[in-house]
């Protein structure tokens, strides 16, 4: 499960990064293919934690989160992320850290910070450390 995490985290932050979007294709395949993994090595969910991300998702759109972003996060945390205050604590900060050096990187391209974002980097990355 962890390998498909690092592959799809992969695939999904370049197709963000390059195009500043997150396909409904592409995480209805991701959803499927963790779900088959989970199914097959028995590894379990976490469908309380996806729900409180869907429950906050309005609040999340009004601070400018794209759609796409929300969703990723949801499918993500519904297969690696439970619900405690420890992991929420983990995700918070590495989310920030990631997020902090996207910026800069974004700063660094372009000199100033107007634009677009790509989130998925950091979404993954904190998946994935909250994960290891």
């Amino acid at each position: 499960m962890f390998l498909a995490l690092i592959l799809i985290s992969l695939y999904i932050s370049f197709v963000d990064f390059r195009h500043h979007r997150i396909s409904n294709r592409d995480l209805l395949l991701t959803f499927l293919l963790l779900l088959s993994l989970s199914a097959i090595t028995q590894t379990g969910v976490h469908p309380l934690t996806a729900f409180s991300i869907l429950l906050f998702s309005p609040l999340i759109l009004r601070a400018r989160i794209g759609a796409g972003d929300i969703k990723l996060l949801t499918v993500l945390a519904f297969f690696f992320i439970p619900l405690t205050w420890d992991i929420a604590s983990d995700f918070s900060l590495s989310f920030t850290l990631i997020t902090a050096a996207l910026l800069v990187i974004q700063l660094l391209r372009s000199h100033s910070f107007a634009g677009s974002i790509a989130l998925a980097p950091a979404i993954c990355g904190a998946v994935i450390w909250c994960a290891r």
